[in-house]
């Protein structure tokens, strides 16, 4: 199995090549300095998914503090003249906004939209927005300030005695610590999706990383084995014997994609 990797007009298309046969690739669409960036002034604006596809947005708000809408989910999702088009769940498209005047510029959500983040951005400052597609009519966009140090996530316990296998919770996993007791027999349980996760993390940048620890509570030969949510990809196997503790780091490799890797 190899990464395929190509440039396409600014965009970024990545899959891997199975035998011979190109899996249909994630899209990111990242900041594209060949671009002539999009200008907007004047009143609040509806922005536009042609003024997205140019990677750039300048605002000018020296006329007074402004609140611009994102477009609607369907208008992002369905492209502009094949520039991009979000075309499978977790696609997405990384854009900026610069706000170039001397008032505070503030982003609200179009149709179907999902914020998490910071999308108050005040005079002269920055943000990436990403916008991923999670359903086929709906996104979530996400904010970061680049000039920020990524944030830090605080450790909560969390206990899980269910029988059986189990999803974990986004907030169990990203909280750092599950006390897991299979209660009977093995199990195989599944991380959170990538889309999840990105939400969960809205400043952590691709690279950035997060660890997980979890304690295999069973008193008796239950093992835990863990597969990835829609998303995350396993590097290796991963099971957690009766007593043992693994320490999980988990890595952002694009928007919405996660790659983790058992530490111990």
């Amino acid at each position: 199995m190899g990464e395929k990797v190509e440039k396409v007009s600014g965009s970024f298309l990545s899959g891997f090549v199975v035998t011979g046969t190109s899996v249909l690739p994630r899209l990111t669409r990242r900041v594209d300095s060949l671009n002539t960036p999009a200008t907007v002034s004047g009143a609040n604006a509806n922005y536009t998914a042609a003024q997205i596809a140019r990677g750039i947005i300048l605002r000018d708000t020296s006329a007074g503090n402004r609140t611009d809408t994102l477009p609607s989910a369907a208008d992002i999702i369905a492209g502009v003249a094949n520039i991009y088009t979000l075309a499978q769940n977790q696609d997405s498209i990384v854009f900026a906004v610069e706000n170039t005047g001397a008032n505070t510029l503030t982003l609200a959500a179009g149709a179907n939209t999902t914020l998490q983040g910071d999308f108050v951005i005040p005079a002269s400052g920055y943000r990436l927005v990403t916008v991923i597609r999670n359903t086929s009519t709906t996104v979530v966009a996400t904010s970061e300030n680049p000039l920020s140090p990524p944030g830090t996530v605080p450790v909560n316990a969390t206990v899980l005695n269910t029988a059986g296998n189990q999803t974990y919770s986004v907030s169990a996993y990203v909280g750092g610590y599950i006390a897991r007791d299979p209660n009977g027999a093995p199990v195989t349980d599944v991380t959170p999706t990538g889309i999840q996760l990105a939400v969960a993390n809205p400043t952590l940048p691709v690279g950035g990383y997060f660890d997980t620890t979890i304690k295999n509570t069973a008193n008796a030969a239950e093992t835990i084995t863990l597969n990835g949510g829609v998303g995350v990809t396993l590097i290796g196997a991963i099971a957690i014997a009766q007593n043992e503790t693994a320490v999980l780091r988990t890595i952002k490799t694009s928007s919405a994609l996660f790659d983790v890797v058992k530490l111990g």
